[in-house]
C-alpha cells in the first residue's frame, strides 16, 4: 500500500514528482552576519538540488548548519538530500535535530515517521505519526500513514478510523486524492467488504483511470468475487501503464487459475517472479497450483517460499504440505 510524504512528493513505491527547496520557517531569523553567511551556503545548496547534484547540496547545507546550528530550513533540506542519497540514518538524525529545536512541527514528525517506517522501525514510526496528530489532528498525511501502518500490524479497526478520517479531510479540502480512496479500498478488501472496496476503489479510478495500483486493486476485488474475466481486464490496464509492476502478473495468474487455465497461470506467475525474484507469495501460489498434479514441482515452489522468509502467515501450512507431498513421493 502507498504511503505519502511531502519530502519528495513520492509514493512508497518511490516515484519522484518534485523536490521542494527552502521552507519559510526561518523568515524571522535574526539579521546577523553569521546568519547571512549561512544563508549563502543554504542558497548554494538549493541551486545544487536544482541541478541534480545532491551530494554537493548536502555539503552546502552542512556548511550552513555549522555556521548557524538552528537553521531549520537547512536541517530540513539536509534531510531531504540525505534520504535521496539513500542515507536514511543520517536523514533521521537531521529530523531529530530539527525537532530538538522546534518540537511542534507535525510535518517533520510525519517525515520522521515515514523514514522510521521505511527502515522497519515500526514502533518509532507509530510514535512519530501519533506525535504529529497530537499537534494537529487534521494533519492528513499522518492520518493516512498511521492508518497504513496499523493495517499492516493487523489493527484493522484502528486503520479504518485513520484512513476514513484522511478521506474526509481530503474531501473537505476539495482535493481529488485517488490515494486516499485507494488506501481505504484496500483496507475494505482485506476486511472482505468487497462492495465497499469496489465503490471506494472506483472513486480512485474516476480520478485516474490509468493508475496501475488502482487498477490492480480493482482486479483483486473482481477476483474476490470470482469474476476472473473482469479481473483480467483490470490487471491488463495496470500493465499497460507499468509493464514492470509485478502484482498484476500475480493477479493474472490467480485469474487464470480460477479459469482452470494452468498454462497461462504458470506463465503469469513466472513473469511476476522475473520482475520480482523475491516475490514469496507467488512461490506459494505456484506450489498450490502444482499440489495435485506434480508433487516434486510443488515441493520445489513451496521450499522457495520457505527460503524467502516472507509472508510468514503461510509457513505452518506450507511446512505441513511439504511433508505430506514428500510422503506421496515415497509411495
Amino acid at each position: 500500500m502507498k504511503r505519502v510524504t511531502r519530502l519528495f512528493a513520492i509514493l512508497v513505491m518511490g516515484i519522484v514528482v518534485s523536490v521542494p527547496l527552502a521552507r519559510s520557517e526561518d523568515s524571522s531569523l535574526p539579521d546577523t552576519g553569521a546568519v547571512r553567511e549561512a544563508g549563502k551556503f543554504f542558497d548554494r545548496g538549493n541551486k545544487f538540488v536544482e541541478s541534480g547534484s545532491l551530494s554537493r547540496a548536502k555539503l552546502e547545507y552542512e556548511k550552513a548548519i555549522k555556521i548557524y546550528p538552528k537553521y531549520l530550513d537547512a536541517l530540513y533540506n539536509l534531510a531531504i538530500a540525505c534520504e535521496r542519497l539513500g542515507q536514511k540514518g543520517e536523514a533521521i538524525d537531521d529530523y531529530k535535530r530539527y525537532l530538538a529545536i522546534k518540537e511542534n512541527d507535525p510535518d517533520v514528525w510525519t517525515q520522521l515517521g515515514f523514514l522510521y517506517d521505511d527502515v522497519g522501525s515500526k514502533d518509532e514510526a507509530r510514535h512519530a505519526y501519533e506525535k504529529a496528530l497530537e499537534i494537529d489532528p487534521k494533519f492528513g498525511r499522518a492520518q493516512h500513514n498511521l492508518g497504513v501502518l496499523l493495517k499492516e500490524q493487523g489493527d484493522l479497526k484502528g486503520a479504518e478510523t485513520h484512513l476514513t478520517t484522511f478521506v474526509k479531510l481530503e474531501e473537505a479540502a476539495g482535493r481529488q486524492d485517488g490515494d486516499a480512496y485507494y488506501s481505504l479500498g484496500i483496507l475494505y478488501l482485506q476486511e472482505l467488504r468487497d462492495k465497499d472496496a469496489k465503490t471506494t476503489l472506483q472513486k480512485a479510478l474516476d480520478i485516474d483511470p490509468s493508475d496501475p495500483y488502482f487498477n490492480n486493486a480493482m482486479g483483486d476485488t473482481y477476483l474476490f468475487e470470482k469474476r476472473p474475466d473482469l479481473a483480467i481486464v483490470c490487471y491488463q490496464k495496470a500493465l499497460e501503464k507499468d509493464a514492470k509492476y509485478a502484482p498484476p502478473y500475480s493477479g493474472l495468474g490467480d485469474a487464470y487459475a480460477q479459469m482452470k487455465d494452468r498454462d497461462k497461470a504458470v506463465a503469469s506467475y513466472h513473469k511476476a517472479l522475473e520482475l520480482r525474484p523475491d516475490y514469496a507469495l507467488v512461490y506459494y501460489k505456484l506450489g498450490l497450483l502444482f499440489e495435485d498434479s506434480n508433487a516434486a514441482e510443488a515441493i520445489k515452489q513451496f521450499e522457495k517460499y520457505m527460503e524467502s522468509g516472507k509472508n510468514p502467515e503461510y509457513r505452518d501450512e506450507v511446512a505441513a504440505k511439504i511433508e505430506a507431498l514428500k510422503l506421496t513421493l515415497k509411495h
